[in-house]
């Protein structure tokens, strides 16, 4: 995915770094969702900082910077790691400043100094760049046709793609379709990025099992009819485009 698609990590990711956050927030009245995009704020303009500052002489698209922000930076692992700890860093800080709680405030130095250090790899790793950003697809809509199948409940996805290899984005967010019997469903994918040729559907009969389903993308401004015998065990859905290039110390890295 890309950093300006949302929240690199849910509250659930959260729970995987400390496992009573959730009591925490509730206790303290934190909303961990207001603190997940701010914490994707801070660290945004921390990364156009860096890019800004040390990729002038070998960034291609460093004249446009200014421009582009970071719509172009991937959540690369050590990023979603960095994410992760400073929101915690932020939680731990509010809970401390709302109840002066000694233990709150153990925990907000122990995660600054985890924030600062996954801050300092996520840089040393490099700031990955793709030179064709594909947002994430907003969900799709529905529509249905007469055909032969039966009542059924479909997990649906959909993600843009652009040209090249390496341009399709991140999965439209879980939805789900009743299609009633006699009928097959339309599927149409909405608000395409300017940089999109087409795009893809992905469904299935369960809670992440969509697969997908068209053989080539589907172009603009048409729209995805399920076939007659249903289903297809396409190739599951991506989690959206890995880096082109990487920014490390002001030296711009091709990936391989």
């Amino acid at each position: 995915m890309l950093l300006t698609d949302g929240s690199p990590n849910t509250t659930e990711d959260l729970r995987v770094y400390e496992s009573a956050i959730l009591n925490v927030a509730n206790m303290e009245r934190i909303e961990l969702d207001v603190k997940l995009n701010l914490a994707t704020e801070e660290i945004s303009e921390d990364i156009l900082d860096l890019l800004l500052d040390h990729t002038r002489s070998s960034d291609p698209l460093s004249g446009m910077r200014r421009t582009l922000g970071v719509s172009d930076v991937v959540v690369t692992p050590q990023l979603k790691r960095w994410h992760a700890v400073h929101t915690l860093e932020i939680v731990y800080r509010d809970a401390f400043n709302n109840q002066l709680n000694d233990r709150y405030q153990a925990k907000s130095k122990e995660y600054h100094e985890l924030s600062r250090n996954a801050r300092e790899h996520t840089f040393r790793y490099g700031i990955g760049l793709v030179y064709t950003p594909i947002p994430e697809a907003q969900p799709p809509t529905f529509n249905f046709v007469e055909g032969p199948l039966p009542d059924t409940i479909y997990y649906v996805q959909v993600t843009w793609v652009g040209t090249g290899t390496n341009a399709e984005g991140a999965p439209s967010a879980e939805t789900t379709y009743e299609s009633p019997a006699g009928s097959v469903p339309v599927v149409t994918a909405v608000n395409p990025p300017a940089a999109a040729i087409g795009f893809n559907v992905y469904m299935g009969l369960k809670p992440g099992s969509e697969t997908l389903q068209n053989p080539s993308p589907i172009p603009l401004g048409s729209s995805f009819t399920l076939p007659p015998a249903g289903l297809v065990a396409g190739t599951p859905a991506g989690t959206g485009q890995i880096p082109d290039t990487y920014v490390v110390g002001g030296l711009m890295l091709r990936r391989g």
